[in-house]
């Protein structure tokens, strides 16, 4: 009872608890706006994490969009040229006259570039093979022939065959954020 006593001494009332009491917002948990607050800061850190992801994929669709056009262009002028340079004549374009298709003859082959579907075809002695493959298709291509010829080369003079070249690859996709383009224009000499 002495202990009973020296509380009453200060003024403290034993009711048979503890003297130190726990708040009351602690016993209830957290409020109302305690949760949205949490929300919304989880809200925001979802919606930053979320467009940084979009980002990601979409910068990656548009390397692999240009990495593979790019290849197209490059694979296509490399074959034209080696054709054109190795080509012992030239049927198609006629002088001056822009045509859709390239014929030539390599050694003693008829080799004919023209489009089909969206797709570049070489056929070389009736076999037809594709360069642009298909997740790359080629707007019309134009095949120009030019000659200069040069009166002061030679006793009779000279004349310089070549081809232009012109033609638009671009990339297949339903997507906008994977759509690229890229025009291959080229003038290689014939001989």
């Amino acid at each position: 009872m002495e202990h009973r006593t020296q509380n009453n001494q200060y003024g403290i009332q034993d009711t048979g608890r503890s003297a130190f009491r726990v708040p009351r917002s602690a016993q209830a948990g957290m409020s109302l706006l305690e949760l949205l607050i949490y929300i919304a800061i989880l809200s925001g850190l979802m919606v930053v994490i979320s467009d940084a992801f979009i980002m990601l994929a979409k910068g990656r669709g548009q390397a692999e969009a240009r990495s593979e056009v790019n290849s197209a262009v490059r694979f296509a002028a490399e074959r034209i040229k080696q054709d054109v340079k190795n080509a012992g004549a030239i049927s198609t374009p006629v002088l001056g006259t822009p045509a859709n298709t390239l014929s030539l003859t390599v050694s003693g082959v008829p080799v004919v570039y023209d489009m089909l579907g969206g797709a570049l075809r070489r056929t070389e002695n009736g076999v037809v093979a594709t360069t642009t493959g298909s997740l790359v298709s080629v707007d019309t291509p134009t095949f120009t022939r030019l000659e200069n010829y040069n009166p002061n080369i030679g006793a009779s003079g000279a004349t310089t065959t070549a081809v232009q070249v012109v033609m638009t690859f671009q990339y297949n996709s339903s997507s906008t954020d994977w759509r690229y383009t890229d025009t291959l224009r080229t003038t290689i000499t014939f001989r």
